[in-house]
């Protein structure tokens, strides 16, 4: 069965990942292509930084009654005027969104959860390829790894950058000079 159709739209909506995730990401779609999903990502209220999904992974969407009056308390706590709606976003490729959103946001998340052996990488792109990103990965304790991680962009599930997570880390790092 083919992907459902996605278009931006200022409605904010439920994602289902059937077979990778149980829970619902809800969000509002701000690009879309034939391989990716751009979302602002919202999590308890929260504007919670960009997630990008595979768009093969996706098998339902919809907007709910949940999602439309979630979003008007978003609105009234002024929060929807911080959605960027109108920004462009690179969704040929991951490697092209990937490195767009390196530029923009010094750690991202980078999830591969098909399969018996999730991965889970999260630190800053060193360098992109046509067929990987390399990510120089911290442990959850904030040491920097020294040799490099590979993610092959055909097993990315999911993108996140600038979410309180990553933001929280990424203050410490620069709190340490590191």
């Amino acid at each position: 069965m083919p992907p459902p159709t996605i278009a931006p739209s200022m409605h904010m909506v439920s994602i289902h990942r059937k077979g990778i995730d149980a829970n619902k990401i809800q969000g509002f779609v701000l690009a879309s292509s034939e391989e990716l999903v751009v979302l602002q990502y919202v999590y308890d209220f929260n504007l919670d930084g960009l997630m990008v999904l595979s768009r093969s992974d996706i098998s339902e969407i919809r907007e709910t009654k949940t999602d439309k009056f979630q979003a008007r308390l978003l609105k009234h706590e002024g929060l929807l005027e911080n959605v960027p709606f109108a920004r462009p976003f690179e969704v040929q490729s991951w490697r092209s969104i990937v490195k767009q959103l390196s530029r923009n946001y010094p750690l991202l998340i980078l999830e591969c959860e098909r399969g018996s052996e999730p991965a889970f990488v999260i630190g800053r792109l060193l360098k992109t390829t046509s067929a990987a990103a390399y990510v120089q990965h911290f442990t959850g304790i904030g040491r920097w790894l020294e040799e490099p991680v590979r993610v092959a962009y055909k097993d990315i599930t999911s993108l996140q950058v600038g979410s309180n997570y990553l933001n929280v880390y990424q203050r410490h790092f620069e709190r340490n000079a590191l």
